[in-house]
């Protein structure tokens, strides 16, 4: 399991702090022969920096169930979270409840992806409100599940939390979490744009050849959620020439239809601008 933590920062350099926080969690869980025990944990920063990419490769590094929680979906005041009492028609067991009683760990790894995002019909009922309790480990050890009705141990729980901004949480769920500021250094991404371009030729069977320093360099304007979506439609414009390597114009191509059609200079999206190694250099 440490060795693939400490893999993570191949494929997440930008995360290197927080995979190292959970190192030393493993590495004083292996010295002292005791559970791993993580505290509650948020990764903070701008849209499209991976930070559900990283979760999600996070709980395949500790090898544990997982399931996202996408806080912006939630209109009620957290019944995805403690479920829902027999009283009413829906009622089912929430999600904490489902993953300890029917999965396998004690401690899957739950995320809660844009949690500062929660839209209930009832602003006096958020669910936020539950999370003081599943957050806190000393009540997360007597979790009261609406459905199920019994005390549920939930104090082993890795919570994962991600978000763009902390400004609309209350101060009393920032204090409960460890806060990890995130952003991506221009010289790491390289690293991360051959990841991410990894990834898409995994999920196409792994037909394509690597591309040319040249490429990369040609694609750094965009962030990593666009990146993600580029290398894949590019992968197209190669197969319909007949070809497993990729060249500038599938990627113009791709910039093209991610652009709406538009005409023109590719648009520079996201934490760094549109300038190419050459240009700084010959700066």
């Amino acid at each position: 399991m440490l060795e693939r933590l400490k893999a993570l920062d191949v494929i997440c350099p930008q995360f290197a702090a927080v995979t190292a926080w959970v190192v030393r969690a493993g590495m004083l869980s292996h010295g002292t022969n005791t559970p791993l025990r993580l505290d509650p944990a948020v990764v903070v920063g701008t849209p499209g920096v991976g930070k559900t990419f990283y979760a999600r490769k996070l709980a395949e590094a500790l090898a544990v169930p997982s399931e996202v929680i996408a806080m912006n979906l939630m209109t009620d005041r957290g019944s995805t979270f403690s479920g829902l009492s027999p009283v009413w028609k829906a009622s089912a067991p929430g999600k904490v409840a489902k993953m300890l009683i029917e999965g396998s760990h004690a401690c899957p790894l739950i995320v809660i992806d844009e949690i500062e995002k929660a839209s209930p019909i009832n602003p006096n009922e958020t669910p936020i409100q539950v999370l003081h309790s599943l957050l806190e480990s000393e009540n997360a050890a007597c979790f009261l599940d609406e459905f199920v009705d019994l005390p549920i141990r939930a104090d082993h729980i890795f919570w994962f939390a991600t978000a763009n901004s902390l400004d609309p949480l209350p101060p009393s769920i920032v204090d409960r979490l460890i806060v990890f500021q995130v952003e991506t250094k221009e010289a790491e991404m390289v690293a991360i744009q051959q990841s991410i371009f990894h990834q898409a030729n995994l999920r196409a069977g792994g037909a394509f050849a690597e591309p040319p320093p040249a490429l990369f360099e040609a694609t750094e304007g965009h962030n990593l959620r666009t990146l993600s979506r580029l290398w894949t439609i590019a992968m197209g414009f190669a197969c319909e020439a007949g070809r497993r390597n990729l060249i500038d114009a599938d990627i113009r191509g791709a910039e093209q239809i991610l652009q709406g059609g538009k005409e023109g200079v590719k648009r520079p999206i996201g934490f760094i601008r549109s300038v190419s190694r050459s240009e700084r250099a010959a700066e």
